[in-house]
């Protein structure tokens, strides 16, 4: 993938991790602004695929409340949390 379609991805991310749910929110920026610009190709379709989850659904595994059940996003969910 060329470094085009890595911008485009990013650029994708920056626009779905905007959530309704202002806790949401709050965590993807932090992480948006730590992280974004370093993520590979592969970790930004990880990311694009987590934001198609509800805020709900998307909440409970953020907060800790519930664990994902989706192996490849529990790193993930693990930085998001942390940043």
């Amino acid at each position: 993938m060329s470094v085009d379609q890595a911008q485009m991805l990013r650029e994708q991310a920056k626009w779905r991790s905007r959530r309704g749910l202002l806790e949401l929110d709050i965590f993807f920026t932090r992480y948006k602004k730590r992280h974004l610009e370093t993520l590979s190709v592969e970790e930004l379709e990880r990311l694009l695929a987590l934001l198609k989850t509800d805020d709900i659904e998307l909440w409970n595994w953020v907060s800790g409340r519930e664990t994902c059940p989706v192996t490849e996003w529990q790193e993930l969910i693990a930085a998001i949390r942390a940043a």
